[in-house]
């Protein structure tokens, strides 16, 4: 299909209308018969055509009675009358926006009341923040997460249930696919890293991590972006909680947001790992005489 016939066909016209407008442009006027046997297409469905065409504007129809019988002419219009179209059709659908837009709030509200497509659960305490973990765990192994990970205290959650939930990530990350976390680079978190680093050097493999390096740029909670759902952790000071709100509209957003920072993030690995050096507090760690 060339590109004349590819833009008659997105004005919207048929293969037939194409081929009979086409060879009528080549004459002033002709007859019906004629343009069967030139384009090879049955006199009845020529009829069709033309009158189809010349609904559209694109031609006119003559009839005149000679001393026997009726002659039908086709006088095809400047084909400029396509882009006079054109804009008669744009100046139309612009006035059919104004007066969709008027009515569409009506419209939702017989719409919107019927579906329910998202949602919010709260759960308050350091037991919402653990079941926020296990439905995090409980993600399929195949879908794609996004974090912003504050690499959260131990302080109100203690030592032994963060370390063993790293440990549990470590264990499963051959069956999950990677997850994408971006991290705040302040003293807290080169101490984190360098701690559970020092623990497992796989640290830094179960999650692909970058970093950005801004004064303001501050997390607070954990936050998981993953299929239409974002779950969002908090165990800092005063604040404990675990949420999760279903939106897909949300999740776009929040996914957008995060490629925007992944793009100017820079990696965390071995070498950068190395510049941090050992974990003083986990040296001292493993001196401590264990309580019995």
């Amino acid at each position: 299909m060339d590109i004349t016939h590819k833009t008659l066909s997105d004005f919207g016209l048929s293969k037939n209308e194409i081929i009979v407008y086409l060879e009528s442009i080549k004459h002033d006027q002709i007859s019906p018969f004629k343009l069967a046997r030139l384009t090879q297409i049955p006199r009845t469905t020529v009829y069709d055509v033309m009158m189809s065409l010349a609904l559209k504007g694109l031609i006119t129809i003559k009839t005149s009675h000679g001393l026997e019988k009726q002659q039908t002419w086709i006088i095809p219009k400047n084909p400029s009358t396509l882009r006079d179209m054109i804009f008669h059709r744009r100046q139309d659908l612009l006035q059919l926006e104004v007066d969709l837009t008027d009515i569409l709030s009506d419209l939702q509200k017989d719409y919107l009341k019927h579906e329910n497509n998202a949602g919010m659960r709260f759960y308050p305490g350091i037991e919402g923040v653990k079941r926020v973990y296990t439905f995090i765990h409980q993600i399929p192994s195949q879908v794609q997460i996004y974090m912003w990970d504050q690499l959260m205290p131990v302080d109100t959650l203690g030592k032994e249930y963060i370390n063993k939930e790293v440990s549990q990530g470590l264990k499963i990350k051959k069956r999950v696919k990677r997850v994408k976390t971006i991290i705040p680079l302040n003293d807290w978190t080169r101490h984190v890293l360098s701690y559970q680093y020092g623990r497992n050097n796989n640290y830094i493999d179960y999650h692909e991590f970058r970093y950005i390096e801004k004064p303001f740029f501050n997390l607070n909670q954990d936050i998981y972006v993953f299929s239409d759902r974002i779950a969002l952790m908090c165990a800092k000071k005063d604040e404990v909680w675990g949420m999760i709100i279903k939106s897909k509209l949300l999740y776009t957003t929040f996914t957008s947001l995060f490629q925007v920072m992944w793009e100017i993030a820079k990696p965390v690995d071995a070498e950068f790992m190395e510049q941090i050096g050992e974990n003083e507090f986990l040296i001292q760690e493993k001196k401590k005489v264990p309580r019995y």
